[in-house]
């Protein structure tokens, strides 16, 4: 089994939500009372210090609005409140194109002073080989209540480059009116998915949405399908570190599992040329049944961008089981996902750590964003549940303390980034029908056999 960090937080999780229940009512879709959910804005004083310091963060959560982008700019406009000296610039963009400028800053070595990053070989990697992160004093964050294992991905030689902001995993979002409107029930298996999905469309009902352009929703579901094929995350692990083959049957069944599904059109219509955005919509406008994604849209059901009907029915389920009982909804795709680096070339380096310090102070950040419903913070969040969690928010929690076994990073980013584009564009092959499984697991584990030889395996 692998990450027992990931299982003990959920234990303790669902444990504390059920005790945090019992002390008050528990409403469903109600939302934490204002003094629960409170900004550092509403009580920052200002407190004039220092030389003036103008730092940039790039971020990719563009909607300042809402969500995490709006918890994210709320400690920011607090910081500057009580830092009036320290003037904070940021530039939000989407993650595909966030990622995108990010190579351009990297390629002349000017990356703003603050960045988002992944604690993801193929992502930080390059960086950190590259010298253009600051490596961060791990005692300085002690006592931030910082998830044991979660700076392992923002490690490298035993240096720390990054802090982590989310705890992610993989689920299918669903409509409960849509599945109740036509008879149906959440799967438990895939076989029991797949024969969803084919009622749906023949209601003429979009069944699964998901962003297929950007390509990084793909191998994470052929992660789970592999998984219940072969009963272990592990498999998948062996065969990046060319201990195993991609050609083994277990992903053969794997892929030729994905093409049914690509051929029942398991998929929304387009969804190859659906972003991130097209499908979060498509699914939040009640124009598809389901919704393949991670545990950062727990605020779909308060997301006021949505009709008051979809945030009553939104839901969520686990990945289903496989058929032979091999895979379980207790194998969990689950990691570490986005957080936050120092610029090595920054000319405010030490203030760029002293606003990370206040980000992340366990009341700021981790309060903010389980309390407003809006994902699952990398730190420690038991002290913050209301007892007025969201339906959504309990099924996740449900979803994640169950687990008993992870995936940990994606496959498609523990190896270089040109293995990252090569699996995303040969899932997109598979699904489109321009590659047979047979062909999809021939080019994969070639793929996998350069990666190893790049970097040196």
């Amino acid at each position: 089994m692998k990450r027992a960090w990931l299982l003990a937080l959920g234990a303790t999780l669902v444990a504390s939500l059920a005790a945090c229940g019992g002390k008050s009512a528990n409403t469903g879709s109600s939302q934490p009372s204002p003094q629960n959910s409170s900004s550092p804005a509403a009580e920052a004083s200002a407190q004039p210090q220092g030389e003036p310091v103008k730092l940039k963060l790039f971020t990719a959560l563009p909607d300042r609005s809402a969500g995490m982008g709006k918890i994210e700019q709320s400690i920011i406009d607090a910081y500057m409140k009580e830092h009036p000296n320290v003037k904070i610039e940021v530039e939000a963009l989407q993650d595909e194109a966030y990622k995108n400028k990010i190579k351009v800053y990297a390629s002349t070595s000017s990356l703003p002073d603050i960045i988002q990053s992944w604690g993801q070989p193929s992502f930080i990697a390059p960086l950190i080989d590259n010298g253009l992160l600051e490596p961060l004093n791990p005692d300085d964050f002690k006592d931030y209540q910082f998830v044991s294992g979660s700076f392992d991905g923002f490690s490298k030689d035993g240096k720390l480059y990054g802090l982590p902001r989310n705890s992610d995993f993989f689920v299918l979002y669903y409509n409960k009116k849509i599945f109740a409107d036509n008879g149906l029930t959440p799967p438990k298996t895939q076989s029991e998915l797949l024969d969803v999905v084919k009622k749906l469309r023949a209601k003429n009902i979009q069944p699964v949405a998901i962003n297929g352009m950007d390509g990084w929703s793909l191998p994470i579901w052929f992660e789970y399908v592999a998984q219940r094929a072969s009963g272990d995350f592990n498999k998948m692990d062996e065969a990046m570190a060319r201990k195993a083959s991609f050609k083994d049957p277990v992903f053969l069944e794997a892929a030729k599992y994905m093409k049914s599904f690509a051929d029942a059109k398991g998929f929304a219509d387009g969804f190859l040329t659906a972003d991130y955005g097209a499908a979060r919509n498509l699914f939040g406008q009640e124009k598809a049944a389901m919704y393949m994604m991670g545990s950062w849209e727990v605020g779909l059901g308060t997301d006021p961008n949505f009709s008051e009907s979809f945030r009553q029915n939104v839901s969520a389920m686990p990945y289903p089981a496989s058929d032979d009982g091999k895979g379980t909804v207790q194998d969990v795709a689950a990691w570490y996902g986005g957080g936050y680096s120092v610029s090595a070339k920054s000319a405010n380096k030490q203030a760029a750590i002293e606003f990370l310090k206040y980000f992340f102070k366990p009341e700021n950040w981790a309060k903010q964003l389980w309390q407003s419903g809006n994902g699952f913070p990398a730190q420690k969040y038991d002290a913050f549940l209301t007892g007025k969690e969201t339906e959504v928010q309990k099924q996740l929690t449900n979803i994640f303390s169950s687990m008993k076994s992870s995936s940990n990073t994606p496959v498609l980013d523990t190896s270089t980034p040109q293995f990252k584009d090569d699996i995303m564009k040969l899932h997109q092959k598979l699904l489109s029908g321009g590659l047979t499984p047979e062909q999809f697991v021939e080019q994969l584990d070639a793929a996998a056999d350069k990666a190893a030889k790049s970097n040196g395996q």
